[in-house]
């Protein structure tokens, strides 16, 4: 994460310095096509995560119960291969205390393996749900993040509405804010970003470490604001905290 402060207005863009300009996929287009679903205990829940640097490769993943009065959800459908099909015995995971580990995975697009691959879904008055892993076993990858206050992740009750999530360390990437909420005109605020990828639908942008840009590498925020007399006004400055 990255923090600047003494910033004005409203913030309308970051740029990244050193990095190459690129569109990122349009997550609203993924497929949600599921081509078998095993037989539910409970109503299964739904999420979408998407893997490569064009997020080409779909892996679902669905909460269910072990039996209809266990309190909470405590199965895990993943779709270790990627085809589609969760009926197969080794994509079934027991959790524990909300916590459901799923170990690596082999992106059959790149033959990429990821490691240490988790799953959390945190139990209150809105459930969420959290991911992480060592993307290609070396970088910590973790999702997905709400901008503003409030519930991270939530899985929904229709594959049509889950939400898509792109874990990864390649580009290109995006700038999230986070905890969201207007920069005060005149005053020290901070700022504070996270660097990665946006996902698609509310809460799913998935976030690097501070350490992964190079120490050298300048972050730049532009802040787009209007001034007294209504023009249009820019300043730029650099994010050079990382926490």
């Amino acid at each position: 994460m990255w923090t600047c402060r003494g910033l004005m207005g409203c913030l309308a863009a970051l740029l990244l310095a050193a990095s190459a300009a690129a569109n990122p996929p349009d997550l609203s287009k993924v497929d949600r096509t599921i081509k078998k679903e095993p037989t539910y205990v409970a109503k299964p829940l739904y999420g979408l995560y998407v893997f490569g640097p064009e997020a080409r490769t779909r892996v679902w993943a669905i909460f269910d119960k072990s039996k209809p009065d266990v309190h909470g959800y405590d199965v895990l459908y993943f779709d270790r291969n990627a085809n589609g099909d969760l009926t197969e015995s080794h994509e079934r995971i027991a959790g524990a205390n909300g916590t459901f580990a799923i170990g690596s995975f082999t992106d059959p697009a790149t033959g990429d393996t990821h490691k240490d691959l988790i799953i959390n879904r945190r139990i209150g008055d809105t459930a969420m749900v959290m991911f992480e892993m060592k993307w290609r076993g070396k970088v910590d990858v973790r999702g997905g993040y709400a901008e503003d206050p409030g519930p991270y992740t939530q899985f929904t009750e229709k594959p049509a509405d889950a939400p898509v999530l792109w874990p990864g360390a390649e580009g290109p990437f995006s700038f999230q804010r986070w905890t969201g909420g207007k920069l005060s005109i005149g005053a020290a605020d901070d700022m504070r970003v996270f660097l990665g990828h946006q996902g698609h639908g509310k809460s799913t942008f998935c976030g690097l470490p501070q350490d992964f840009l190079p120490a050298n590498a300048p972050v730049l925020a532009t802040v787009i604001y209007t001034d007294k007399d209504g023009k249009e006004q820019r300043a730029r400055s650099e994010l050079t905290e990382r926490c």
